[in-house]
């Protein structure tokens, strides 16, 4: 299980004039995660949104008595606009250690691009890798935004308004789109909710930083077996992350919700 498919498995898994949107207060969400059925890691967010405004914060940790993944600790938060069903950020850092290893991603944004930006440790450009160039950084979310969908007032509760959108995704060393679709609706549990949430079928796009030959991008451009399940936040007209699936190359990666409650 690569490093990049591990992230894009919890990050399945954070101006035009703003519109009003109902408060969610804060939700905190916990969330199980598992590599072949086998506990893995745990991630908690919470996200708050007040009017126009929202933030999403949040932490994962693996189990340190598992092998299949390495130690891995991590921190981010993100902030920014909801703008109809799109979000515009302003701001995303994430920080995470990894065995010896440690790193740091900052990003700044304006009108929805990137103007400023912090990426350690700084990788090096490989033979066949698609250039970034500055366009890459404009129109982009990073991806802790990904995890809310906001729709307008009128499509609460509609589940084809909720899913069908494509996310631009940049992670400080690629940008990548995430197509969602809807697949199905149903209710879900966890300690804080009992309610409806909808399943959004993922497919990934790599537009830069990649190497398209490398069979692991092969792979995710082909898979067909992810989703993300997302419920509403509160009594707002955004959804968060529920719960994720996605199938690597040496097994699936899921990941549910056990509790998703507000304050």
């Amino acid at each position: 299980m690569s490093k990049r498919t591990f992230a894009i498995s919890l990050g399945l898994v954070v101006l035009a004039l703003p519109l009003s949107y109902a408060s969610a207060g804060t939700v905190n969400s916990k969330l199980n995660v598992s590599f072949m059925g086998i506990g893995v890691a745990q991630m908690q967010n919470s996200y708050a949104i007040d009017g126009s405004r929202y933030s999403v914060s949040g932490s994962v940790k693996t189990n340190p008595l598992i092998s299949i993944v390495s130690s891995t600790k991590a921190s981010f938060r993100s902030n920014g606009v909801l703008n109809g069903s799109s979000l515009l950020p302003t701001q995303h850092e994430l920080t995470f250690s990894q065995k010896r290893k440690k790193g740091r991603l900052a990003l700044l944004f304006a009108n929805g691009n990137v103007t400023k930006q912090e990426v350690l440790p700084k990788k090096r450009f490989k033979k066949g890798q698609v250039p970034l160039v500055p366009a890459h950084l404009k129109a982009v979310l990073d991806p802790v935004s990904a995890l809310i969908f906001p729709v307008t007032q009128a499509k609460v509760g509609d589940g084809n308004s909720v899913c069908n959108r494509t996310v631009p995704v940049y992670d400080g060393n690629n940008r990548l789109n995430l197509k969602f679709s809807y697949k199905a609706s149903h209710t879900v549990r966890a300690k804080g909710f009992n309610g409806p949430a909808f399943v959004c079928s993922v497919r990934y796009q790599p537009i830069a930083g990649h190497r398209p030959e490398r069979k692991n991008t092969k792979f995710m451009v082909a898979n067909r077996d992810m989703e993300v399940t997302m419920a509403r936040l509160g009594n707002s007209n955004a959804y968060g992350l529920f719960a994720f699936r996605v199938k690597t190359r040496r097994g699936v990666a899921k990941g549910v919700a056990t509790a998703f409650h507000q304050n």
